[in-house]
C-alpha cells in the first residue's frame, strides 16, 4: 500500500468520526444549553489511532458557537481550559 492511500484511509476514517462525533454533539445539544468537547469524547471516544489533536475538528462547523469557556474534568487535560458550545 503506497503512503498516499494509506493517509488518504487514515483521512476517510478521520473524516468518519469527526461526523460520528458531531451527530453525538447535536443529541447532546438537544437537552442542554450548552456542551464541551468532553461531554462529546464521553460518549465517542476518539479511537486511539487518530491522533488526539483530530478532536478539535468536531465543532468546525456552521452549526456551532462558542458560549462560553470552562475548566476540562479529563485527568489527562489538567483541568485545561475549553470552551463550551451551543447550536447557532
Amino acid at each position: 500500500m503506497t503512503q498516499l492511500t494509506i493517509n488518504s484511509l487514515f483521512e476517510q476514517t478521520k473524516e468518519s468520526w469527526l461526523e460520528e462525533a458531531r451527530g453525538v454533539a447535536r443529541k447532546l445539544l438537544a437537552d442542554k444549553p450548552y456542551i464541551t468537547i468532553d461531554d462529546v469524547t464521553a460518549e465517542c471516544p476518539l479511537p486511539g489511532y487518530l491522533h488526539k489533536n483530530s478532536i478539535g475538528g468536531v465543532f468546525q462547523t456552521k452549526d456551532f458557537r462558542v458560549v462560553g469557556y470552562g475548566l476540562s474534568t479529563k485527568p489527562s487535560r489538567n483541568g485545561g481550559l475549553i470552551r463550551k458550545w451551543a447550536l447557532k
